[in-house]
């Protein structure tokens, strides 16, 4: 890729995946299952596989796959949970998201509580 490439990520219901293409061609994936809710459990994406194609590697796309599913959900008004070991990873290291993941599924996947930013 050299910063001319297009890059676009859209849900495949079909396939239950967000799906990456680099200039139309497919590169990458997050599999995923959509969990309906009901009661006190909230309804979400649930992130169970991210894959990039070895062709792709090494350029963050994993990255923004993820953050696309992240931003699918909130404008669609959802909860996600990170099953997959990538997206808890990156979610570590974007802990602005941590907040759309239910409380309840923080605590069974270990991750940290959110915390307010802090005014500078």
């Amino acid at each position: 890729m050299d910063g001319t490439s297009e890059i676009d990520i859209r849900e495949d219901p079909d396939r239950r995946a967000f799906v990456l293409r680099v200039d139309g061609v497919e590169a990458g994936r997050v599999v995923h299952h959509r969990r309906r809710g009901g009661g006190d459990v909230p309804p979400a994406i649930v992130l169970v596989h991210t894959e990039v194609d070895d062709a792709y590697g090494g350029r963050g796309l994993a990255g923004q796959l993820v953050r696309a599913v992240f931003e699918a959900a909130r404008a669609e008004g959802v909860a996600v949970v990170p099953r997959c070991p990538y997206a808890q990873q990156w979610l570590g290291k974007h802990p602005e998201y941590l907040g759309d993941v239910p409380a309840r599924d923080r605590r069974e996947l270990g991750l940290d509580e959110p915390h307010p930013q802090e005014a500078s």
